[in-house]
């Protein structure tokens, strides 16, 4: 029975465009593209997905590639010095792993992952609450987990019915918040 309720859920969801976060404790799929069969780009490369490869270093990087489509030895540098600063194996080759950790800089708003609640401070709530001003919040972003904040992630797990009412910034309310801010 909860399977079903739970399925006629997410299908609703996806009916009305509400962005839906069934299994909401696995992470989201943040790819900028589908890796060929191969599973890998390397030099000599070329085509569509490289050109959004070199727009992503671009952007996350600020590597000054041209994005002609063609996997040279900037882009190699460029990737290698990507797969440095993700500790990942700077081998130059952009595999699963390097894909995974380019799409999600690319399209994540970078929440960490940590719970979040009344009395929480620092840097992370300031991201949280710049998030929500972005979605109509007017809060002060000034790193404290207050009666206000609380109240704007209320406001925002109130519209989603998949999410729990708690006012508490969670791993569900996260990944659905990234999700909306992307979307």
């Amino acid at each position: 029975m909860k399977k079903m309720i739970a399925s006629v859920l997410t299908a609703s969801a996806l009916l009305m465009g509400v962005p839906s976060v069934a299994g909401a404790q696995t992470a989201p799929d943040y790819s900028i593209f589908q890796l060929p069969k191969s599973g890998v780009l390397k030099s000599g490369d070329h085509g569509e997905n490289v050109k959004i490869l070199q727009w992503a270093l671009n952007k996350v990087m600020n590597a000054g590639l041209k994005t002609d489509g063609i996997f040279g030895p900037n882009t190699k540098k460029a990737v290698i010095a990507f797969q440095k600063s993700a500790k990942l194996v700077p081998d130059g080759i952009y595999g699963k792993k390097t894909h995974a950790a380019l799409s999600e800089k690319v399209n994540s708003y970078g929440f960490p992952e940590i719970v979040l609640k009344e009395g929480s401070k620092g840097n992370a709530v300031k991201i949280l609450q710049k998030a929500l001003n972005e979605i109509g919040s007017s809060l002060s972003v000034d790193g404290i987990y207050g009666p206000k904040t609380k109240a704007a992630v209320l406001k925002f797990q109130k519209k989603y019915p998949e999410l729990k009412d708690t006012g508490i910034f969670d791993a569900p309310t996260r990944i659905l918040l990234d999700k909306v801010l992307h979307d």
